[in-house]
């Protein structure tokens, strides 16, 4: 990204909604992301996210998982199965 990272870019949207702005969902993409960097995506505000070259069937997905907690529910996080992409436990 040119000014600044997602991670940072990420943490700055989350401050901005400390005014109470309603949250926005982020998800990170990625081709080197691991399954150790979990935790830093957790810590950072990331929702969730999905691996590149991204499967845009499961992003679909994915992002209807914005409006439908079910759909949601059905697409977290599941260890071992980093390569998948999915959301990460509210």
């Amino acid at each position: 990204m040119p000014i600044v990272d997602g991670l940072t870019a990420t943490k700055m949207i989350r401050e901005s909604e400390r005014s109470g702005k309603k949250r926005v969902p982020i998800l990170v993409t990625s081709s080197s992301s691991t399954e150790r960097d979990r935790q830093v995506y957790i810590d950072c505000g990331f929702d969730g996210w999905i691996m590149k070259p991204v499967d845009f069937g499961r992003i679909g997905y994915l992002l209807d998982g914005v409006y439908r907690d079910e759909l949601r529910s059905q697409f977290v996080y599941r260890p071992g199965m980093w390569e998948e992409g999915g959301w990460f436990e509210r």
